[in-house]
């Protein structure tokens, strides 16, 4: 998954908003764009948070899947071994 496009989504979703409440309440240019400025820099770095942390958490899925993956093949290895063994004593008992 691509996660470099989320600070700028986040950010032109901000000053969207901004932007469209400032037509509806009828501001000051001046003061909108100050506002819009303020909005756009404190989202772009809100967005570079949930990056990193959205990064964090997918490494972390990754690490404990495949942990996890050689777990279940150490078990069916083990598994295999034991079933082997068993047939290999049922073999020499009976003869």
């Amino acid at each position: 998954m691509k996660t470099e496009y989320i600070p700028k989504v986040i950010t032109l979703l901000a000053g969207a908003v901004v932007c469209i409440v400032s037509i509806v309440r009828h501001m000051d240019t001046t003061y909108s764009l100050e506002i819009l400025l303020a909005a756009l820099i404190i989202f772009y770095i809100i967005g570079c948070l949930a990056r990193h942390i959205i990064e964090r958490v997918m490494v972390s899925n990754r690490f404990v899947k495949e942990v996890t993956d050689e777990m279940v093949k150490e078990a069916q290895e083990a598994a295999q071994e034991e079933s082997s063994e068993s047939e290999e004593a049922e073999e020499t008992s009976d003869h």
